[in-house]
């Protein structure tokens, strides 16, 4: 019906009416496009708080994780520190449970599992546009990919202290230890410990794991800082 009515003002050349419907046509198509980027831009910043929800998550539990895993790496420090001048029987006597927990984590060796779904998942699908502080961007991949190249400071030991130790400690006591929680023997375990402190590569052992632990430790500590900064960029 339009098409025939513009015809119709061609053959008149009416001029005039012509140049009303064109810019009708016009301002119908700019309307139908900015009506359709309008709700482009509405879902696109839906899909932005849905994402950065997730991400908020992300970080928590990342910042959870690493707590959880600077703490334990605190405690295997400063046992070891601890164990040359320990009198074993006082510890033993206070509490034989948490003397072996002690023991047992001066042992730890653990990555923490960070989580980074939400991130990976924009990048495959090509959606990290959607997220449009840049500053987000640059700093969600830059702890992403350092913490990928710095996995193995966290399982790569460089001494024989878990070696000697579990050498030294009756196996039997581990057992009750791991899978009783119970203590059977206290004298056998406080003669292996005096016996793994005694031996002659102990020094070393133990100074190659407590360097194993600071590094550890000081990477946790620098990935929970840049993961709390995360949040609060997430959350502003």
């Amino acid at each position: 019906m339009f098409l025939k009515r513009l015809a119709k003002t061609l053959r008149k050349q009416d001029w005039a009416s012509f140049a009303i419907e064109f810019l009708i046509v016009l301002l119908g198509v700019f309307l139908a496009l900015q009506a359709e980027d309008w709700n482009q831009e509405r879902k696109d910043r839906n899909l932005e708080e849905a994402y950065i929800s997730r991400l908020i998550d992300e970080a928590r539990s990342n910042i959870d994780i690493l707590a959880q895993h600077e703490k334990i790496f605190e405690e295997k420090v400063e046992f070891i520190l601890a164990l040359p001048n320990l009198q074993l029987n006082e510890a033993f006597q206070r509490d034989p449970l948490e003397f072996m927990y002690q023991l047992d984590y001066s042992t730890y060796v653990g990555v923490p599992n960070l989580r980074s779904e939400t991130y990976q998942e924009l990048e495959s699908s090509g959606r990290l546009t959607l997220l449009r502080n840049s500053e987000l961007r640059s700093a969600i991949a830059g702890i992403i990919n350092d913490y990928r190249s710095t996995q193995t400071v966290f399982t790569d030991q460089i001494g024989d202290y878990r070696r000697l130790l579990f050498q030294s400690v009756p196996g039997e006591t581990y057992y009750d230890y791991r899978v009783n929680d119970k203590v059977s023997d206290s004298e056998s375990i406080i003669s292996a410990i005096e016996a793994f402190r005694n031996d002659p590569a102990y020094v070393a052992a133990a100074n190659a794991e407590i360097t194993y632990g600071s590094d550890a430790l000081f990477y946790m500590r620098q990935f929970k800082e840049r993961a709390e900064e995360i949040l609060l960029i997430l959350q502003s």
